[in-house]
C-alpha cells in the first residue's frame, strides 16, 4: 500500500513514522514544499519542544467533544507512552511535557533519523498544486496514491510553512472550510500607551463582553506597542470576540483593602514613589494618570482607593486580533462534518485529515502538538 502524507509538520511526522512502524511493507511518502521538515515543530516552546500536557483533554480544545470522544479511545497517558514506545524520553514541569533533551532541534533530528532508519520517503521542496481524491499534482508530478493524509497545518507563520494555500483546492473538491484566522496571538488594543512596552507583570485576565466573561487565566501579561501579549493573552485570543475588552487584576491575591493598607504603609515612608514596591515605574505613571492624580503633591486616602480600585480592574478595549504572522495556530480549517472520528474523508474515500489543517485549535502549553500526536495516531489506526 502506497500513502501519501501531505506536509511534514508534527502530525505529519507523527503520522509517517506510526504507520511505517505499524505496517513496514507500506510505502510512506511525505511531500513537503519546504527544503526541511518540522519547520513550526521547531519553534515550539521557546526552542525547546512542549510535546504535551498531562491535562491534556477537550476542555482545552474549540471543539471539546470531539477531543474527548477521541481521547475515550486514546487516552493521555497511552498517547504519552506512544511517545516514549518512540524511544523518546521525557520530562514534565507543572504539567508541560518536554522532551528530554529540552531541544526542539534534536527533537526534529531525532524523528528524522527514526523515519529514514523505517524507510520512508521524503520529498522537500514539492509544493502541492492540485488535489482530487488520492491523486496528488505537484510542481514536479502527477501521482495516484492508495491513501492520502492532509497534515499541511493552516495559515499561521506562513514564512515556516503553513500558508493554508491548500484550502482552496480542497473546497473545489467539495469540503467546507471554517473561515481560518488567528489564534493564540496578541491582541490589539488602542488602550495600550506605547510608555508600557515590554513591562511585564503577574496578574489575573479576563476577556469579557457585555459584563460576560468569556475567557479568565492567572498569568504574565506582557504589554506591547499597541497592545497585549504573553500566554494569558495569547490563550484568550482564542476566545476573542469583536466588542469584548481585557480586565486585569493585577493583584488578584490582594482583596482591595489589604492592597490599600501595603500603599498606605509605602507611601508614609516614601511618598514621593510609594508605587515602586509593587509595580514599575511605567505602569505606575500610567495609572496615577489614568487616576488624574498624577503630580498631586499630597494623596488622600481616598485617592489611594481610587488608585487600588484601578489596579484591581485595569480595562483595555480588545480591538482585533494580531495577524497569522504573529499568531501560534489557526482556529478554522477543514470542518469537522467532512470527517468521521477516524479523521477519515467523508467527501472522498482515501483520504484522512490530521492536524492543524482540521477545525481543532487548544490553548498554550502543550496541547496543540498533542491534537498533532492524538490526531495522527487516530488516522493511522484504520489503515
Amino acid at each position: 500500500m502506497k500513502v501519501g502524507i501531505v506536509g511534514a509538520s508534527a502530525a505529519g511526522l507523527y503520522a509517517a513514522i506510526l504507520l511505517a512502524k505499524r505496517h513496514p511493507d507500506f510505502h510512506v511518502v511525505v511531500i513537503e514544499k519546504n527544503d526541511k521538515p518540522g519547520k513550526k515543530l521547531l519553534a515550539t516552546g521557546n526552542g525547546h519542544c512542549n510535546l504535551f500536557n498531562t491535562a491534556f483533554a477537550g476542555s482545552y480544545f474549540n471543539h471539546p467533544a470531539f477531543i474527548d470522544a477521541l481521547l475515550e479511545r486514546y487516552p493521555a497517558s497511552a498517547l504519552l507512552e506512544e511517545l516514549h514506545g518512540l524511544g523518546i524520553a521525557t520530562f514534565e514541569k507543572d504539567g508541560l511535557v518536554y522532551p528530554l533533551s529540552f531541544s526542539a532541534s534534536a527533537h526534529v533530528r531525532y524523528l528524522m533519523g527514526l523515519a529514514h532508519r523505517l524507510g520512508i520517503e521524503f520529498r522537500f521542496e514539492e509544493k502541492v498544486i492540485g488535489v482530487k481524491g488520492t491523486r496528488i499534482e505537484t510542481n514536479r508530478s502527477a501521482e495516484l496514491f492508495d491513501h492520502v493524509i492532509y497534515a499541511f497545518g493552516g495559515c499561521s507563520q506562513a514564512n515556516l510553512g503553513s500558508d493554508g494555500s491548500l484550502f482552496p483546492l480542497l473546497k473545489k473538491n467539495g469540503y467546507h472550510v471554517v473561515e481560518p484566522e488567528p489564534s493564540l496571538c496578541p491582541i490589539r488594543s488602542h488602550d495600550v500607551p506605547k510608555s508600557l512596552f515590554g513591562v511585564r507583570h503577574k496578574c489575573k485576565l479576563s476577556l469579557t463582553k457585555n459584563k460576560n466573561v468569556l475567557y479568565e487565566e492567572f498569568g504574565e501579561v506582557l504589554f506591547k506597542k499597541d497592545g497585549l501579549s504573553g500566554i494569558a493573552t495569547m490563550n484568550a485570543s482564542s476566545r476573542f470576540e469583536k466588542g469584548s475588552f481585557i480586565v486585569l487584576d493585577l493583584f488578584p491575591e490582594y482583596a482591595q483593602d489589604e492592597l490599600e493598607k501595603i500603599l498606605l504603609s509605602s507611601m508614609r515612608q516614601n511618598p514621593d514613589d510609594f508605587l515602586a514596591p509593587i509595580i514599575e515605574k511605567p505602569l505606575a505613571d500610567f495609572s496615577l494618570q489614568k487616576c488624574k492624580i498624577y503630580g498631586k503633591t499630597r494623596l488622600t486616602n481616598t485617592d489611594i482607593s481610587q488608585i487600588c480600585a484601578f489596579l484591581k480592574h485595569m480595562e483595555f478595549a480588545a480591538d482585533s486580533k494580531y495577524d497569522f504572522e504573529s499568531s501560534q495556530v489557526t482556529r478554522g480549517g477543514i470542518d469537522l462534518r467532512d470527517v468521521d472520528l477516524s479523521l477519515r474523508s467523508k467527501v472522498e474515500p482515501g483520504v484522512s485529515f490530521i492536524g492543524e489543517c482540521l477545525d481543532i485549535d487548544g490553548m498554550c502549553g502543550g496541547f496543540n502538538l498533542g491534537w498533532a500526536l492524538l490526531s495522527a495516531k487516530v488516522a493511522i489506526e484504520v489503515l
